[in-house]
């Protein structure tokens, strides 16, 4: 018989706040858990499991919503830093200043991101991968009896927007 557990983020009061704090990412989850009087293995969880899900699932106007809240918090803090920025600057407490430049940079980053005008993750070059040339070699000498159709695959490849067509 499994337990069956009621996520406290879910059913917590400030749950709309958590949700926009959790995907900001300013405060840890334990920051986060403390602040709001949760565990932090509840609040890792529903970050988890509930957060992706809510974002997914919930109907455009609700997405929108939650998209435009979230993007009014990122300029909010970012705004906030770049007058941390001047405060420190005109107090020449440097190191503070880094701190908000810091802070204001990562909040450039995730306005970047949600926008979708930061790429995130890795790019992979195939086109010298052992296991693509060897792949490569075997279409091309498969289809070295049929010009015709070694023709249209590279014209299909070049469509498609392959850089290499299939050559040796």
């Amino acid at each position: 018989m499994s337990e069956y557990r009621i996520c406290t983020a879910c059913t917590h009061k400030d749950i709309a706040q958590i949700n926009l704090d959790l995907v900001s990412g300013v405060l840890s989850v334990r920051a986060l858990a403390k602040k709001y009087g949760l565990g932090r293995m509840a609040l890792t969880r529903h970050k988890d499991k509930h957060l992706p899900a809510l974002l997914a699932n919930g109907s455009e106007k609700n997405r929108s919503e939650m998209a435009d809240n979230l993007l009014f918090e990122i300029e909010r803090l970012h705004k906030k830093a770049w007058q941390l920025i001047e405060k420190a600057e005109s107090g020449e407490k440097f190191a503070a200043a880094v701190s908000a430049i810091k802070e204001a940079r990562s909040s450039l980053e995730l306005q970047a991101k949600l926008a979708g005008e930061l790429k995130t993750g890795n790019t992979i070059n195939i086109l010298y991968n052992p296991q693509w040339v060897e792949l490569r070699t075997l279409i091309y000498n498969t289809l070295a009896p049929y010009p015709e159709i070694k023709l249209k695959l590279a014209e299909a490849l070049s469509e498609a927007g392959a850089n290499e067509i299939i050559e040796q």
